[in-house]
């Protein structure tokens, strides 16, 4: 006795049929995550040693910055 949509008297509901797409809002499944080759262990240790170098590179620099300024201002007292 029921026609279309509507409920059953008994309270069981019908299956509501969506229109045309997906109207069930947004989806909280996370997609693929692309794939990354891993840096072989020679290339990591490569890259860590030119970062310490470059590293130390920069702090000698500093140091000479610093002894030149204290150079300078022994100069001018």
């Amino acid at each position: 006795m029921t026609s279309g949509n509507r409920q059953r008297r008994d309270g069981s509901s019908k299956r509501v049929q969506l229109t045309s797409g997906d109207h069930s809002g947004p989806r909280d499944k996370k997609g693929k995550r692309p794939r990354v080759a891993k840096v072989d262990r020679a290339q990591r240790k490569a890259a860590t040693s030119r970062a310490w170098k470059e590293l130390f590179d920069r702090l000698s620099e500093v140091k000479q910055r610093e002894q030149a300024r204290q150079r300078g201002n022994r100069r001018t007292r």
